[in-house]
């Protein structure tokens, strides 16, 4: 089998993000200087082999790194933490060939394979780690923001560009906003049905499992007709932290619905932030005891909640909890367990970005008036340095 070179996404994937822009992936949106690879009022072919693919496509091959790509991938990389790029590789390592086959200007000839299309952000929680951007309820709680447009779901250059590549997809990804509370993932998911190619299709979801049941559509009942269903859900930490960072969410009916839904559920996944890395051992025991499996990746944006931010103090607190639950609940962790826990930590003491902090506290304590909580009082463990700043 042939070696990927670089990034296998150029050559298998399209992603149409929140702000009406294609992009290489969704990892790369928000970096600075990003690349944009054509606009939501385009064709999808006339983008997929347009200048800014076939330049990242012919980038890739030469060796020669982009570097929003450096920055979203190779860098966790060098922390030993899963990347975007790397899990993409081994999905897709099957379409290494592909690479072959690119002609010498970087357009190609297959058409799309895995489609990722951001239906606005509509979304019925608004998280600490998140904003505006991303989800419609946290408008109320934004000092300034910009009402995001739903740019795809009736969209003419879209919707007739999908008999030419629905035939040839293979996967569809969603996420938010809130894929289960909007009209355009329901739209799509009739339209793939109604096409006849759905049993070929695997369906991707980030999805907060909120819903069961949305307006007139039985979720379970839709994915029925597709080859596969893998549902990544989203956590960020556990217990009382949990319900703090991700407002809206309940630990009860995420239990809940994680049982409902444990037949779909690939994975779990965490980010690693100043709001779960205290908590995610007692998430761990949960994962463990319940037979689910979880990957989290480090937070890269907004920058002042990245676990490199954190003191010393509390750094070390967090090197020491981790070396207690390690050795108490050795008989149940794997190395693949370990492999995780050492990234985190390995990227939390990779750099001192602790002179973000007075940011940081001044957004808490915003937010905490506002929704009525208290940071200090959830994470008693960070009241010291955090009621010094």
């Amino acid at each position: 089998m042939s070696k990927i070179k670089g990034c296998i996404l150029p050559w298998v994937h399209m992603m149409g993000g929140l702000t009406g822009k294609y992009y290489p992936c969704c990892f790369v949106e928000y970096e600075d200087n990003t690349l944009i690879m054509g606009d939501h009022s385009d064709k999808i072919l006339d983008v997929w082999n347009g200048d800014a693919y076939k330049q990242l496509r012919t980038d890739f091959l030469s060796n020669d790194i982009p570097d929003v790509c450096q920055r979203a991938c190779y860098n966790k990389e060098a922390h030993n933490d899963i990347s975007n790029r790397l899990q993409a590789n081994n999905r897709w390592a099957d379409k290494a060939g592909l690479q072959q086959d690119t002609a010498i200007d970087g357009s190609v000839d297959n058409t799309p394979i895995y489609l990722d299309i951001r239906f606005g952000n509509t979304c019925n929680f608004k998280c600490r780690t998140c904003g505006p951007h991303s989800s419609t309820s946290w408008y109320a709680d934004a000092l300034s923001y910009n009402k995001i447009p739903d740019y795809y779901t009736d969209n003419d250059a879209l919707w007739s560009s999908l008999p030419i590549i629905v035939p040839n997809i293979e996967e569809v990804y969603f996420a938010g906003g809130e894929p289960l509370v909007q009209e355009g993932h329901y739209k799509l998911l009739l339209y793939l049905i109604s096409s006849g190619f759905a049993k070929d299709i695997i369906l991707n979801y980030n999805s907060n499992l909120s819903y069961t049941k949305y307006k007139q559509h039985d979720i379970k009942t839709l994915w029925n007709n597709f080859k596969k269903v893998s549902v990544w859900p989203s956590i960020d930490g556990w217990g009382t932290r949990l319900e703090y960072t991700r407002k809206g969410i309940s630990i009860n009916k995420l239990v809940e619905n994680l049982q409902f839904y444990k037949s779909y559920i690939s994975t779990i996944s965490c980010v690693i932030s100043i709001y779960s890395i205290t908590s995610m051992p007692d998430f761990i025991l949960w994962a463990k005891a319940n037979n689910f499996n979880y990957h989290g990746t480090t937070l890269s944006n907004p920058e002042n909640q990245k676990v490199t931010c954190l003191p010393k103090e509390a750094k070390k607190h967090i090197i020491d909890l981790y070396k207690a639950f390690c050795v108490k609940h050795s008989d149940i962790l794997t190395t693949e367990d370990y492999k995780q826990i050492k990234a985190w930590l390995s990227s939390m003491l990779s750099v001192d970005d602790s002179n973000l902090l007075p940011a940081f506290k001044e957004e808490q304590l915003r937010l905490d008036k506002l929704r009525n909580e208290s940071f200090s009082t959830t994470y008693p463990e960070y009241a010291s340095w955090f009621n010094s700043i």
